[in-house]
């Protein structure tokens, strides 16, 4: 950088010495000055991901790649702060942009792993985590969540050894010893399981956040050995933590939660609750595919489960959580007043928006043609409004189970911390979550014509054939006998059984809450 400041000559030997914590202060202060560079920018995007802002290192990205279109670090930088928006398919393309410059660049194929992972498309994430390996046998990141997947998925022997692979190099890696967790807990081998997550909970080195997943793992052994007091108990303290841990990060005063944006929604809909307001000018769906079917439903209702059901029919093609629906809802359902201008959309405004829609389709390397597509994501349950203007000859499937354990496996899972997960940190959240989502979901069946299926998780454990007949029915397919496989192969009553009356005790205080959806859906009291 000869002719440049004396502070880039500073960053640099900074950065040669591996001091970034001093690297990215100088860029911010650089930055500050007026200087720009997109080496500035990329050192400040990284501090805003340190500190868990990745919408501002997303636009420092934007603004480096601007003055320095296609660097592959920082496209896999800014696939990778995508991601932690949430923003899947903005990630995806950053990501293969940088494959596409760099090939070999081992960690976005991990980032990309990374994603399909989150969306629930182990194949593809297995895949992804394989190639990172291939350019990079020694990244340990990418082969631990490959065991770890592995371990999930029933394939323990693989599993245990590529774990193993990488506690060899590294002994205190998590997610590998998480893998040997998941392992023990498949087999029943609970006390084992619980020795090597006390162990990472115990361990000083461990970070905030491996240290909850930790806790909730040693909560799943007591679980499993029966000890159902003890293990809410430490459920309870593993979302105490990461709710800490998300707000120590600047910023998360101003989150929108799943919880408010059903509030709002509800409030937005209330003066539009007439029929008319969501009249749609007939769609191109006929064009794409041969049918467009949403599976929605309160989150661990049964929604993943229907899409894995139906993945199995030979016309059905199943997209699973891929944010679809991302631009026309940050338009039309993510800002305030979004309904009311949705409800006046123009039929221009609309073609453009299913353009968008069936663009996303095609960059995900899919072909809906001579298909029934399915777009399975809980989170559209909310965007309904939205599905009703753009598709209107669309059908919803809406996934039932017992609000009680729905509401109860959203406390109990540790996942990513974000917005739309914030309310599960506390059972009282989640219970409050879910009854908000469905008092809005009244509103929308009360007043959008989407022709809609529910479909209750019990009575498909109790008699599949029947229920998977009326499931392809109403979604426009013949059914076929290899939906079978999913029965046969997973277990329906093992899968999101039901569990609530173990911790019948610890859901008192929210019992009331759920109390009118309990009756609503038929459920015993």
């Amino acid at each position: 950088m000869s002719g440049k400041p004396q502070i880039f000559t500073d960053i640099e030997a900074a950065m040669r010495r591996s001091d970034m914590a001093t690297a990215m202060l100088l860029a911010r202060e650089a930055l500050d000055q007026g200087l720009r560079h997109p080496l500035l920018f990329q050192l400040r995007a990284a501090w805003h991901e340190d500190q868990g802002q990745p919408a501002d290192a997303c636009a420092d990205l934007e603004a480096g790649l601007a003055m320095k279109p296609g660097d592959p670090r920082m496209l896999n930088a800014l696939g990778r702060c995508r991601t932690a928006l949430g923003d899947y398919l903005p990630a995806l393309t950053a990501l293969r942009a940088a494959l596409h410059a760099d090939p070999g660049l081992a960690v976005a194929h991990y980032n990309e792993g990374s994603i399909w992972e989150q969306v629930g498309d182990f194949e593809q994430a297995l895949a992804a985590y394989e190639r990172a390996l291939a350019n990079d046998p020694e990244l340990s990141d990418a082969a631990a969540r490959l065991a770890f997947i592995a371990a999930q998925h029933g394939d323990l022997a693989r599993a245990r050894e590529t774990a193993d692979g990488v506690l060899t190099r590294e002994p205190r890696h998590p997610v590998a010893a998480f893998a040997h967790i998941a392992g023990d807990l498949a087999e029943g081998r609970f006390e084992e399981a619980e020795t090597r997550a006390r162990k990472i909970m115990t361990d000083p080195r461990t970070t905030a956040q491996a240290r909850m997943h930790a806790t909730a793992y040693t909560a799943d052994a007591l679980d499993g050995r029966g000890q159902f007091d003890d293990a809410f108990r430490l459920y309870r303290q593993a979302k105490d933590g990461l709710a800490d841990i998300l707000h120590d990060r600047p910023g998360s005063e101003a989150l929108e939660t799943g919880r408010m944006l059903a509030q709002r929604l509800a409030r937005e809909m209330a003066p539009l609750a007439d029929a008319e307001h969501w009249e749609a000018p007939a769609d191109n769906t006929a064009a794409q595919a041969e049918g467009l079917v949403f599976l929605v439903g309160f989150p661990h209702s049964g929604t993943q489960m229907l899409g894995r059901i139906l993945s199995a029919h030979p016309r059905a093609l199943v997209l699973n959580d891929r944010a679809l629906l991302h631009h026309a809802a940050e338009e039309f359902i993510r800002k305030p007043d979004s309904l009311a201008r949705l409800a006046k959309i123009t039929a221009a405004h609309a073609d453009q928006l299913r353009g968008a829609f069936w663009a996303a389709v095609r960059d995900l390397g899919a072909d809906a043609r001579g298909k029934v597509l399915i777009d399975q994501s809980a989170t559209n349950l909310l965007y309904l409004p939205l599905i009703a203007k753009l598709f209107p000859a669309a059908r919803v499937v809406f996934a039932a189970r017992d609000p009680r354990d729905g509401v109860l496996d959203c406390f109990r899972t540790v996942s990513a911390i974000s917005a739309h997960a914030y309310d599960f940190l506390t059972l009282d959240g989640a219970a409050r979550y879910y009854d908000e989502t469905m008092r809005l979901d009244a509103l929308y069946r009360a007043n959008l014509r989407l022709p809609r299926l529910d479909m209750r998780h019990e009575a498909l454990a109790g008699d599949f054939d029947t229920q998977s007949r009326a499931l392809c029915e109403f979604a426009g397919l013949a059914w076929d006998p290899a939906l079978r496989g999913f029965a046969s192969r997973k277990g329906l009553r093992s899968e999101g059984g039901s569990r609530w009356h173990d911790y019948a005790a610890n859901l008192a205080p929210v019992l009331p809450l759920l109390a009118p959806w309990v009756e609503r859906f038929g459920y015993e009291p």
